[in-house]
C-alpha cells in the first residue's frame, strides 16, 4: 500500500509538469508564429510608348545616329485620298536641337508644316508632327525626311525613308525561261530564210 501510494504521489507532480511543459510550449509557439507577410507595394503602372506601335523609317546607313524616325499612317493610302502622317522625330543623347525638311516625289502630294524644328530637346524624348499625303496612282511610293541635329554645336545631318504602298501594283511577269534540247542546251530560235534551191 505505501508503495503504491509513493508512485502516485511521484506520477501526480511528474504529470503537473508535463501538463506544465505542454501549455508552456503551445505558448510559445503561438508567440513564436511568424507574422503574416507585408502586401507588396503596387508600384504605379509606367506610361507606355506612345510611338511604340509607329513603324520605323530606313536611315541611310550611316551608324551612330543622332535622331530615329517613327511614323504611322492613319490609314491605308488610297490614290486621290488625303492620309494623315504622324511622323515622330526621336533625339539620342547629347542632342540640343533639331529640324526636319519632309519631301515627297513624283506622283505624290505633301501637305502641312515640311519644315518642322524643335529646340532644347530631351534625349528619347518622341516629337511628333503630323503631314497629309495624297498619292495620285497606285503604286510603290516613299517620303524622304532630311534632319538636322545640333549636337554641341555641330551639325549631324541624316536622311529617312518612309515607303508606303497604294493600291496593288501591278507584279511583273516572269521572263519564260528558253527551251532546251535534248542535251540541256537552250535552243536558238533562227530566222526563217526562203530557199530558192529548185530541183
Amino acid at each position: 500500500m505505501k508503495r503504491l501510494s509513493r508512485r502516485l504521489l511521484l506520477c501526480v507532480p511528474m504529470a503537473g509538469l508535463m501538463l506544465l511543459a505542454a501549455c508552456g510550449s503551445d505558448s510559445k509557439s503561438e508567440k513564436a508564429a511568424p507574422a503574416p507577410p507585408p502586401k507588396p507595394k503596387v508600384a504605379a503602372a509606367q506610361p507606355g510608348d506612345e510611338t511604340a506601335s509607329f513603324a520605323k523609317a530606313v536611315g541611310d546607313g550611316k551608324p551612330g545616329a543622332a535622331v530615329s524616325i517613327r511614323y504611322d499612317f492613319s490609314g491605308k493610302p488610297a490614290a486621290g485620298t488625303p492620309t494623315e502622317i504622324d511622323v515622330a522625330l526621336i533625339p539620342s543623347a547629347g542632342v540640343d536641337s533639331l529640324e526636319a525638311t519632309v519631301a515627297g516625289m513624283e506622283g505624290i502630294t505633301l501637305s502641312g508644316d515640311l519644315k518642322p524644328s524643335f529646340s532644347a530637346v530631351e534625349a528619347g524624348k518622341p516629337y511628333r508632327h503630323k503631314i497629309t499625303v495624297v498619292p495620285d496612282y497606285s503604286g510603290m511610293f516613299y517620303i524622304t525626311v532630311s534632319v538636322t541635329t545640333q549636337i554641341a554645336g555641330s551639325s549631324v545631318g541624316r536622311t529617312f525613308s518612309i515607303p508606303f504602298v497604294v493600291g496593288s501594283p501591278v507584279t511583273q511577269q516572269k521572263a519564260t525561261p528558253p527551251a532546251k534540247d535534248e542535251k540541256g542546251q537552250p535552243i536558238e530560235s533562227m530566222p526563217a530564210q526562203e530557199s530558192s534551191d529548185k530541183r
